[in-house]
């Protein structure tokens, strides 16, 4: 009889073992899951970032970016929903508020630059139902003065599947990948490399649709993609001055991007862009970008490329315009971050002959930057700007120091 009690309490203890070790694989899934998929653009939010009523539409929001299949979503919710309940920290339901804000400051050679308030920003999110969510940013800029106050995105996701979406609004254009990481704590740098200021145009917010979403091939690789209609870019002196949300012709603009995501870590992608850019429609401009996010255990590479060229007037050569960057950073275990960062902008348009303003620049840069952050929403950045013109240019000093205090809320 004895040796029955004990061969019983035998099996129980190895079921209870068995038990607990199965939740907490399963709960480690679910926390791997999420580091991988959710930190493989950007630093994941700690889990008492949310409530647990709100984590489940947070991950539902970032579904198609993440290439979740319906098992990584359950996995990587029920880990953040039970570490979330878990914590006193929780923010309550109802729509999602939050932001960022930063204050920077600049040195330079010919001049030392004020102190700027350089963005207040705001956002709301949530869901209307399983099948409808919704984002919008506000933004004040430089304090909010001089017209500086403005709506950087507000557009509503239909699901048609769980992994296709038609999303109808004010969105940033889906052109490579770097506008995705402007915010404060996902670019690691101050300053924005100046190929994606000029050529992919950073902060290209417009107006229009965008079918997106994710093909999964297995639980590690999908094809991501986005192919959309907007406005297009104006009639204005640059392609940076030409971002709009209301249109200057009748001619829509067409583009898609597409990313093959690999092994959950690696993302290689291109990007199109075709549209009318005076006001006449008559002229169009047409651009390339191709990227690759590359984060590894030691170090995150990042890399992006863009080519455009903008039909000029009969006897007008066309603008021609090109530059790539690359870009190394690792997060260590104390919370400071080195990142260095060098690039290039060749961009030469004589487009004066029809309004806009005639550009030749030419110049490479590199960029040391060393961020750190006292939490995990907060950083403060140091960076040297080194600026090198190439054989167009005159050579000057115009390296620029600068400084940024920021946090997310």
């Amino acid at each position: 009889m004895r040796l029955i009690d004990k061969s019983l309490l035998s099996v129980v203890i190895l079921v209870i073992l068995c038990t607990t070790s199965v939740d907490a694989v399963l709960g480690r899934t679910g926390e791997m899951l999420y580091e991988t998929k959710c930190g493989r653009c950007h630093e994941a939010p700690k889990p008492n970032a949310y409530s647990a009523e709100e984590w489940p539409g947070e991950v539902r929001a970032m579904r198609a970016q993440a290439a979740l299949t319906e098992a990584q979503y359950n996995d990587i919710v029920d880990y953040l929903t039970t570490a979330s309940a878990h914590s006193s920290e929780s923010h309550g339901s109802g729509p999602n508020l939050g932001g960022y804000m930063y204050t920077e400051f600049f040195h330079t050679q010919e001049k030392q630059k004020n102190w700027d308030l350089h963005y207040l920003a705001f956002f709301v999110s949530g869901w209307a139902n399983d099948r409808i969510n919704y984002f919008a940013e506000f933004e004040l800029e430089h304090g909010g003065t001089d017209d500086h106050a403005f709506v950087e995105q507000a557009y509503i996701d239909f699901w048609l599947t769980p992994f296709v979406a038609l999303k109808v609004g004010g969105f940033l254009t889906p052109f490579n990948r770097f506008d995705e990481f402007h915010g404060p704590l996902q670019n690691y740098t101050i300053s924005r490399p100046q190929m994606a200021r000029e050529i992919g145009v950073s902060g290209w917010k417009d107006v229009g649709a965008s079918l997106h979403g994710f093909l999964p091939f297995d639980d590690k690789n999908s094809l991501l993609f986005d192919v959309y209609t907007i406005n297009g870019l104006g009639d204005g002196s640059s392609l940076r001055g030409s971002r709009q949300y209301r249109d200057n012709n009748e001619n829509m603009a067409f583009g898609a991007r597409a990313s093959l995501l690999l092994q959950n870590t690696v993302e290689i992608g291109v990007s199109g862009y075709h549209g009318a850019w005076d006001d006449d429609g008559n002229l169009n401009v047409n651009m390339f970008g191709a990227h690759v996010l590359w984060p590894t255990s030691v170090i995150d590479y990042y890399g992006e490329f863009s080519k455009a060229s903008s039909e000029n007037p009969a006897g007008v050569d066309d603008g021609d315009m090109s530059g790539y960057f690359v870009q190394a950073s690792r997060l260590f275990p104390n919370g400071v971050r080195p990142t260095i960062r060098y690039g290039t902008l060749d961009y030469l348009d004589p487009g004066a002959e029809f309004g806009r303003s005639p550009r030749d620049t030419d110049l490479s840069e590199l960029v040391l930057s060393l961020d750190y952050y006292p939490t995990h929403s907060t950083v403060i950045k140091a960076e040297y700007q080194i600026l090198m013109e190439g054989s167009r240019a005159t050579s000057k000093d115009n390296n620029v120091f600068g400084l940024q205090f920021a946090l997310q809320f």
